[in-house]
């Protein structure tokens, strides 16, 4: 209890069980009656300085709690056996009174400590007489009762006496502690016990003495002393033990790496380590000052200093947080709002080891999460461009390996390359600061577009888009196209309006694909968008010179021509009015067993890069004009075109060589058409010529595939005799919605050359269309798929269409002849 500024609420409640303790007192000044005679008096004093001494021996159960145990409870019982009621209650009032006086207790202290034991007195007596105990002066000097009822009174004088002095200074206390009065109860509980069965065991053990002679009554505070000095020393070796053991257990769940965790643990734990009401934590985190409090069951505030109700109440101890012998100011502050009286200097001790461990534990838990932030940050600028914030070309490629690593998003799986076009000339005028405004918002507008793609800065104006989830290639390039439209949009740049343009590569992922391998794919398709000036280019195998796949394919190539390891098929040519085949083109394929069959452009590519280009076409020659004489010997007169390249015409003895294999096949040179796949492989015109016009004049007739392209400029056409033109496929895409346009080129065909083949017709419309416009003649899928040797063609010309031989489509004009009308011979063809 505390004398000066007792709380107010302790006030009444104190009061109350200080008057019940008066009107004991009272009850028992008024039944004493005379005084006894002097050798009577001797119980009464030596009992009440048996009870002084208990009294003042008090030992408090935990540090700095209100509470404390002591033996006066064996003094009480000793006086119960000895003593009347009435005089019970005097002694243990009057000794209680002295013996807390001379151990220097306050006041307020002493009055209730008075007023409690004189009821506990007064009911263990009550309680004692009930049970049929006889005091020695109540009557038998002897205690010539019985033994077991005076044990038995003694108990449950005993039990009386536990359920006051327990039940009344639980509220005291609980209010004094501001804490329940469970908490109360519970504390020590298991001390006490022991100890009030030990004083009844004391109690029991005075009576035997009292018993075998009185005069040893006088000894027994001399006992109490040394019981209680024996008793003191090994409570407080317990206390001790067990609070060294809490502060480890509490230090040791200091030890977490996550500072939330360890401000809860410290703050539940000095809570419970020093009865503290409320637990304070300050210390500097971040940019502000962070306050923790809590109390043994959690916390209450946990944010900034400023935003904290102020003040706790009541008496705070503070512990600096972070200070090292004055050389460093201390970080922050432990404040412990206590539930009791002050430290103690082992306490104080204990306390600073304290904080010393949450200081520490505050500063491992910080750095560790400054750690990981770094880390984070570290990681994040590993895999992110530091202008524009989008991922950077390491970042892509991990994504990248890891989505053609999964076979189920492989197929799904696409990379789009863009670059800037003129982005220099935003640098050069503006500055690099407007350059890098530009970077930023096409990093900004791409990384909207692309919906949850991943959008990468590569260096410089070059930028990567990683495209998953679509359906199909075309879907792919959609998606792209619809991307780059973003970047179309006027931006705004210190009051200058600019337009940007920028070129893109697609390439989609495949089985064989790496990385490495669809990076340099879709690099390649973006050079090739920018140097044809569209937008954006899908990766096209036959133009990209650095195939791998084709250094592999160039390896294998002179074993596979030495040996003639290649096929040749034939794409029938239809007359677009009947339906009937009218020629045939010889299709060369080559069965490689990893990478399949590979088409003739592509073949020839790596063959004229061979120097195997001579030996390839005069096999190629030699097989095309053996399945020709087995189609007349069929009945089948059909010329066969042969793809050559330009270079072969650079050969002078070209010529000569295939009027030889005409004779030593036996077939007509009208029957054999000669097909120039390209003309920009022409270093020699005038050789190229020469050799062009020779085989004219022989009668082989002269084909110009790709009409209609960059591929076949028209000043080449005017100077080669040309038979026949074919229309370029990628012109018929849509031919029923642009007749104009087809109309002009194919009157610019039949002006060049008697025929014009329109290549890759694949509708009934297109078929109709090309007609009306004058094309004479067309192969495709509408037609049949390619045959894969003579023998097919042969079978696929004898079984026709709709009952007619050599049909291979119904005709435009069923029951009709159509006649054809001469044309007239362009000039100089001769």
């Amino acid at each position: 209890m505390r004398d000066d500024g007792v709380d107010r609420r302790l006030t009444p409640l104190v009061g109350l069980i200080v008057c019940c303790g008066l009107v004991a007192m009272a009850w028992a000044v008024s039944g004493i009656g005379a005084p006894p005679s002097l050798p009577a008096l001797y119980y009464p004093l030596v009992l009440t300085s048996l009870v002084a001494v208990a009294s003042g021996c008090t030992v408090p159960i935990r540090i700095r709690t209100p509470q404390g145990i002591s033996p006066t409870s064996a003094a009480v019982l000793v006086s119960v056996a000895v003593l009347p009621a009435h005089w019970v209650v005097v002694c243990t009032a009057v000794g209680v009174a002295v013996g807390r006086s001379v151990a220097r207790s306050t006041p307020v202290k002493v009055a209730f400590a008075t007023a409690k034991e004189s009821i506990g007195a007064l009911a263990a007596a009550a309680a004692a007489t009930w049970a049929g105990l006889v005091p020695v002066l109540g009557g038998t000097s002897h205690l010539t009762r019985s033994w077991t009822v005076t044990v038995i009174s003694l108990c449950v004088a005993a039990l009386a006496y536990a359920a006051v002095d327990e039940t009344l200074p639980v509220p005291v206390v609980a209010l004094a502690d501001r804490t329940s009065w469970q908490r109360v109860v519970r504390r020590g509980a298991r001390m006490r016990a022991g100890v009030k069965v030990a004083t009844l065991l004391l109690a029991l053990v005075t009576v035997v003495v009292v018993a075998v002679d009185a005069r040893l009554l006088v000894a027994t505070p001399l006992a109490v002393l040394l019981l209680h000095s024996s008793f003191r020393r090994r409570l407080h070796l317990a206390e001790e033990r067990s609070a060294w053991r809490q502060l480890a257990e509490t230090t040791d769940a200091l030890n977490n790496v996550d500072l939330d965790a360890v401000l809860r643990t410290a703050s539940s734990g000095a809570a419970r380590l020093f009865s503290a009401r409320i637990v304070e934590i300050e210390f500097q985190h971040g940019p502000q000052r962070r306050l923790v409090r809590g109390d043994e069951h959690g916390l209450r505030y946990d944010g900034p200093v400023d935003h904290a109700v102020p003040g706790v109440g009541g008496d705070l101890v503070t512990v600096p947080l972070g200070a090292t012998g004055g050389a460093e100011q201390a970080a922050g502050a432990l404040r412990l709002a206590l539930a009791g009286a002050g430290l103690s200097d082992r306490e104080r001790y204990t306390l600073r080891t304290f904080g010393a461990a949450l200081t520490t534990a505050i500063r491992n838990a910080i750095a560790y999460a400054q750690v990981i932030d770094l880390a984070a940050r570290h990681e994040h600028d590993a895999t992110h461009d530091p202008l524009t914030g989008l991922a950077n070309r390491r970042h892509l490629r991990e994504r990248l390996t890891a989505a053609l690593a999964d076979r189920r998003s492989l197929p799904r799986t696409a990379l789009v390359l863009i670059d800037l076009d003129h982005f220099k000339e935003v640098n050069d005028t503006l500055g690099h600061s407007a350059g890098d405004q530009v970077l930023v918002e096409v990093g900004r507008r791409l990384d909207l577009a692309a919906a949850g793609d991943l959008v990468a800065r590569l260096g410089g104006d070059e930028f990567a888009i990683l495209l998953t989830g679509h359906a199909a290639p075309a879907r792919a390039e959609h998606q792209a196209a619809r991307i780059l439209q973003v970047l179309r949009d006027p931006m705004d740049l210190d009051g200058i309006r600019i337009s940007l343009r920028a070129s893109a590569g697609l390439a989609t992922a495949n089985g064989n694909a790496s990385t490495e391998e669809l990076l340099r794919r879709a690099d390649v398709a973006m050079y090739q968008a920018k140097e044809s000036g569209r937008g954006l280019t899908r990766y096209d195998r036959s133009r990209d010179t650095a195939d791998p796949d084709r250094l592999a394919l160039r390896g294998e190539l002179p074993a596979a021509l030495a040996g003639h390891h290649y096929a040749v098929g034939f794409d029938p040519i239809v007359d677009l009015g009947s339906g009937s085949a009218v020629a045939a083109e010889a299709v060369v394929r080559w069965g490689n067993t990893d990478l399949g069959d590979q088409p003739a452009a592509g073949m020839l590519a790596l063959v004229e890069r061979s120097g195997w280009l001579a030996e390839f076409t005069r096999g190629i020659f030699d097989r095309t004009l053996a399945a020709t004489r087995l189609l007349r010997d069929a009945g089948f007169v059909l010329p066969v075109s042969i793809g050559i390249s330009a270079r072969s015409l650079l050969d002078p003895a070209f010529p000569a060589d295939v009027r030889h294999r005409l004779d030593v096949h036996r077939v007509p040179a009208d029957q054999l058409i000669v097909e120039l796949t390209e003309t920009t492989g022409i270093s020699c015109p005038d050789m190229a010529l020469s050799a062009l016009h020779q085989l004219h004049d022989d009668g082989v007739r002269i084909a110009f595939a790709g009409f209609g392209t960059s591929d076949a400029p028209l000043s080449a056409l005017l100077r080669i005799p040309v038979h026949l033109v074919k229309v370029d496929h990628r012109l018929l895409a849509v031919p029923e919605n642009s007749p104009a346009a087809l109309r002009s080129l194919v009157g610019l065909g039949r002006d060049l050359a008697n025929t014009v083949v329109a290549n890759g017709v694949s509708t009934p419309g297109q078929r109709r269309t090309l007609w009306e416009l004058g094309c004479a003649a067309g192969q495709g899928s509408l037609f049949g798929p390619a045959a894969a040797n003579v023998d097919e063609l042969v079978a696929m010309l004898r079984r026709g269409r709709d009952g007619v031989v050599g049909a291979l489509a119904p005709s435009l004009h069923p029951g009709a002849n159509i006649v054809r009308m001469p044309r007239l011979r362009r000039a100089g063809s001769g």
